[in-house]
């Protein structure tokens, strides 16, 4: 009895640029990224990378899916904008931090003048960082370290 089969098309899958977590040829991360927590269901945050840095826009979140934090990466920069979100989704903090990677470390913090929002988004005061501490200015300008 003969073989009879019917031929249907193949259909390939489109992968870039819809398949997020990929490397480049050189194993460095690549194109969009999405990390989960460990019930693999529960988005953390998701970005691009490309080839290796990160670029654009990342977006963070709560276990409830709502908007933690973003933060805007420029090409060639180690310095981004960070905005940070309260629970209700108001604006609770803003400003620039940084990357500095050292043979042994990577280390992220802040730094400069950063803006503080209360949970209505209005503005409340400003916080001024030095290497992710948070620095006060005396009047006669000396600097002090906050207590942690």
């Amino acid at each position: 009895m003969p073989f009879m089969a019917t031929a249907e098309p193949v259909r390939k899958k489109l992968q870039w640029p819809f398949k997020p977590n990929r490397y480049d040829k050189a194993n460095r991360q690549h194109g969009m990224w999405k990390l989960y927590l460990s019930d693999n269901t529960t988005l953390l945050r998701k970005g691009r990378y490309r080839h290796g840095q990160e670029r654009g826009k990342w977006r963070y979140y709560y276990s409830d899916g709502t908007i933690r934090k973003i933060e805007y990466h420029k090409p060639g920069s180690k310095e981004f904008l960070v905005k940070i979100f309260h629970d209700n989704g108001q604006l609770e903090k803003q400003g620039m931090a940084k990357v500095v990677e050292t043979a042994r470390d990577i280390h992220y913090f802040w730094f400069g003048t950063w803006q503080v929002y209360n949970r209505q988004g209005q503005f409340s005061h400003s916080e001024y960082y030095e290497k992710g501490n948070e620095i006060t200015l005396d009047l006669v300008g000396r600097k002090n370290l906050q207590p942690d």
